[in-house]
């Protein structure tokens, strides 16, 4: 039976009480959406969205990417994108990038594309909508890409070496291994031959007029569709792109747009590929099918079966996280989902992938996960599974409803993006809302079980299994037999029901003996409360609701890592996973994720340098739950040897070849030198998983929660405050505590304050170089002002490197800097400018000079206009952050903890910066600087 006469099957099992609601079966599209096409076929949506308050993105889509290449134009797609940003009709150069500084809107975060193999968008986010100029502009910055491109041959040549350079950092052990098989996974089809990065062949040799041409075949507006969305009048807007987009032509002989088949495979097709750089063996079986017609999505079934599919894959998941916890299983984990076969939209798959123990356990873990997937296919889920997962369901379509009326402008987009390419359905929140909570409970385990028998292939038709290894002298890999016979096995091999072992019952049975608030303290200034109970916990409450489904927990306290020795290394580097793969209360890892099910909290215990460290969300109803967990991380955590025997097995495999990675030994080479090779500071390696002992670190997490005085919890977002007072006093009023406060950890690591150069040599399968340089000021007093100029200077660098070493040298494909001055709660400060920079191998002197003398350079003379875009930039991200909760979480934390007020005068501050003050700065800051640079080259 095909999957959609399963689904319409499935619609039989709906009741006629819920039917009876229903009386079209067609989705309805939000009306919110103005959605129009011109008479040359550009299609827009416009959409009014008032969160974030005075912002809009504008996106144009092209329904072209790298498919529409021929052979000897594979990469033009590609560097297309990259050519939009480097003259067009009304934006010569690079005056495109520098006008959207001048704006607020930063390039790379703000102003950005992407090519994939079917498609190809442009975007500017965040735009300020404050003057309607500002807007029209990006509409005709849309117009320029849509048919204004220069292309001229001077850009076209530096842009070569920038995507060469992007090409060498994209490519990694797993995309070598990819795109070498691509042809075998896509046997006659394009879709085998057009990886969208292309060839370097062909990028460092077409001709401009190649560029050209492609230009003009394939965008133009047939194949377009423009995306306004945000605090924009919607009518003035349509009016605007009527003006500037009505006059573009299509071509005279239009080149149609055709979809690429994906032919079916009688035989399976087995990829086994390996690379010297590749850490682990990873198996994936998929199972080719058909997929939904984009003519019939607009409809009920449509959304009934992608509801089916998510219940089946999400049971899936807490079964498979299950049989990863019993200590014969071969695979430390596994996965299934189903969707595009790899990234073809004219064929799907269903996916079962496996990371198995050891390479030797390939074929076993192959098996093993087919068997999880069989089982349920067979004997079906259980009702105790499905009802958790409506809970679930339900309760986050709760959190997204509760959210409505601050949804950002990307999720309003990415619904009209999938209707203009796809015809996803795009129906409005409360439609969704409203249907889906009538459905749910009206579609029975029966119809959920019908489902994953018609998407597992029972025979090697469509079949495709895809085996990647590491390389190593001596090795013995699976074979295509091998791997076809784990398959065969587990088609026929015995199996049995799986059985649902739930726990019904609270999650603390017994209600600790309830605190009391001794103290309450109000600040004025930041409209939060401090509470003080009376066992000597501290609590900070402020209420935000710029999002209404969230409420977040932060506790810190006690001492941390820092009072324990060398031999506890492994313990404290393993602490925090280990603790969260523990159970809580009466419940082990599984039984708690399964009590918890339709409550969205969670919450963990950390251990930091200085600290103790209790983190956690929910959303306001669950927040007792979360409360309750930071109760039992104090007084009951349970240990759970299955949990914990999985995880050993995640490091075990994990580590095992961690060193091949070049960029592993780059960062544990920055972390070495920073900490002057520090034992605290040194990754964990597979020797060390041996000296983790359970038991001890149960022991440790004891001892460091024994004493809850002088913890400060704080709690900001969207509670009722009446309710959560007495919750407060329940949970953390009742936290142990002795009457002497826990005295705090002396900071253990500190970062050199020496001057090192740290440059050594690695062999990689794909040359890369790449730089860090570090200026660090620990002298430097704390203050917003220096703050500010340090986040500044920062960004000027930024802005720096990429003109100087991108935009004229060519040598590398991102490069930047940042810079930040911070203040912990022990006094300790210090202020950091970080260069980094991915470079051309040819061309390492190049970058590395412009690198260091950028920053010399900018203690003499700051470039006044960058000055001006920084701060323009600085200001709207200050307005826009402003209007959420993790920001005002910061303002009181640093109000109450360090005593520092950097929201009051920042505006002020920022806009108080002159080109004079800057330099002074940072020629203040490097004359007391220390600078650390980490350099890895490519070995012959």
């Amino acid at each position: 039976m095909k999957l959609r006469n399963v689904i319409a099957t499935l619609l039989l099992f709906v009741g006629a009480q819920a039917w009876a609601q229903m009386p079209d079966m067609t989705v309805p599209v939000d009306t919110a959406v103005r959605i129009g096409k011109l008479s040359n076929g550009l299609t827009y949506y416009i959409r009014h969205n008032n969160w974030p308050e005075h912002r809009a993105n504008f996106y144009i889509a092209q329904k072209v990417g790298s498919l529409e290449e021929n052979e000897d134009q594979r990469g033009l797609a590609h560097f297309l994108e990259h050519m939009a940003f480097n003259g067009s009709d009304h934006f010569k150069g690079n005056d495109l990038i520098e006008w959207c500084r001048a704006h607020g809107i930063e390039f790379g975060a703000d102003l950005n594309a992407y090519t994939s193999i079917d498609q190809t968008v442009y975007n500017i986010d965040n735009v300020p909508t404050q003057h309607q100029g500002t807007l029209d502009s990006c509409l005709l910055i849309l117009r320029d890409w849509s048919c204004g491109l220069s292309l001229e041959q001077s850009e076209i040549d530096k842009e070569r070496g920038v995507i060469h350079e992007e090409w060498r950092m994209r490519t990694s052990p797993s995309s070598r291994m990819f795109e070498r098989n691509l042809p075998k996974l896509y046997p006659g089809s394009k879709y085998g031959v057009r990886y969208p990065i292309g060839l370097m062949s062909v990028v460092d040799n077409f001709k401009r007029k190649e560029l050209v041409d492609y230009y003009h075949k394939w965008y133009h507006p047939d194949h377009q569709g423009l995306i306004i969305v945000g605090d924009v009048d919607v009518n003035h807007t349509e009016a605007q792109i009527k003006k500037l987009f009505s006059d573009i032509k299509n071509p005279a002989n239009e080149a149609k747009l055709v979809d690429e088949p994906v032919p079916d495979n009688a035989e399976p097709i087995v990829i086994i590929d390996k690379d010297k750089e590749y850490p682990t063996s990873s198996v994936d079986l998929m199972m080719k099918h058909d997929v939904y017609p984009d003519s019939l999505k607009q409809t009920l079934p449509y959304l009934i079966q992608n509801y089916a599919k998510q219940a089946v894959t999400g049971m899936l998941a807490q079964r498979f996280t299950e049989a990863a916890q019993k200590a014969d299983c071969p695979f430390v984990s596994a996965e299934a989902g189903d969707g595009n076969y790899i990234f073809a939209k004219t064929k799907d798959a269903f996916d079962i992938s496996a990371s198995p123990k050891d390479m030797s356990k390939t074929a076993d873990a192959l098996k093993a996960a087919y068997l999880v997937v069989r089982q349920a296919a067979e004997f079906g889920f259980t009702p105790t599974e499905y009802e958790r997962y409506k809970s679930n369901f339900l309760s986050s379509l709760d959190k997204m409803y509760s959210n409505k009326d601050k949804r950002p402008n990307s999720s309003f987009y990415q619904a009209c993006l999938g209707y203009f390419l796809t015809n996803e359905p795009m129906p409005s929140i409360d439609y969704t809302y409203t249907m889906m909570k009538q459905l749910v409970p009206a579609i029975p385990l029966e119809a959920i079980n019908q489902v994953l028998p018609e998407l597992i292939c029972k025979s090697d038709t469509n079949l495709v299994i895809i085996n990647f290894n590491n390389e190593k002298d001596g090795a013995v890999y699976p074979t295509a037999e091998q791997l076809l016979d784990a398959v065969h096995q587990a088609r026929t091999a015995k199996i049995e029901a799986y059985v649902d072992n739930v726990k019904n019952e609270p999650i603390i049975k017994t209600m600790p003996k309830a605190g009391k608030i001794k103290k309450e303290v109000a600040s004025k200034k930041f409209d939060y409360k401090v509470l003080t109970l009376s066992n000597g916990v501290t609590v900070v409450l402020k209420k935000v609701d710029f999002k209404k489904d969230q409420v977040t927990l932060s506790g810190q306290g006690g001492q941390g890592a820092s009072v324990y020795g060398k031999n506890d290394f492994a313990n404290l580097q393993a602490f925090d996973e280990v603790i969260g793969a523990s159970g809580l209360g009466d419940f082990s890892n599984t039984e708690l994720s399964k009590a918890l099910a339709g409550k969205i909290a969670n919450a963990d215990l950390t251990m930091s340098d200085r600290h103790m460290n209790i983190s956690g969300s929910s959303t306001p109803k669950d927040v007792e739950t979360m409360l309750q967990m930071a109760y039992l991380y104090f007084t009951n955590i349970k240990k759970d040897p299955d949990s914990y025997g999985n995880l050993i097995q995640q490091y075990n495999v994990g580590l095992k070849n961690r060193e091949l990675d070049p960029q592993t030994a780059l960062s544990d080479s920055v972390t070495a030198t920073l900490y002057n090779h520090d034992w605290r500071q040194a990754p964990m390696l597979l020797k060390d998983v041996k000296d983790i002992n359970y038991d001890r670190i149960l022991q440790m997490a004891k001892e460091r929660t024994a004493n809850a005085n002088g913890w400060t919890f704080f709690i900001t977002g969207n509670f009722d405050e009446a309710t959560i007072r007495p919750l407060i006093c329940q949970y953390l009023g009742a936290l142990p505590a002795t009457k002497a406060k826990n005295p705090e950890s002396k900071r253990a690591s500190e970062v050199t304050g020496k001057t090192v150069d740290n440059t050594f040599y690695r062999k990689m399968e794909t040359p890369k170089s790449t730089a860090y340089m570090f200026w660090m000021n620990k002298k430097l007093p704390y203050s917003l002002d220096n703050s500010v100029k340090m986040d500044i200077a920062g960004q000027i660098l930024s802005m720096v490197y990429l003109k100087q070493i991108r935009e004229e040298a060519s040598a590398a494909y991102s490069c930047g800097a940042q810079g930040a001055q911070v203040l912990a709660d022990d006094g300790y400060h210090i202020a950091q400018l970080v260069g980094y920079c991915p470079m051309k191998p040819e061309k390492k002197e190049i970058a590395l000079k412009i690198m260091d003398q950028a920053v010399k350079d900018l203690a003499e003379k700051c470039d006044a206009e960058m000055l001006s875009k920084v701060q323009k930039l600085m200001i709207k991200q200050f307005d826009t952050n402003a209007k959420t909760n993790g920001f005002w979480g910061g303002v009181v934390y640093n109000d109450y903890k360090l005593h520092q007020d950097n929201y009051t005068d920042y505006k002020k501050t920022v806009e108080a910066q002159t080109p004079a003050s800057i330099s002074a700065f940072v020629k203040q800051f490097l004359a007391g600087a220390n600078k650390v640079s980490v350099i890895m080259l490519p070995k012959e």
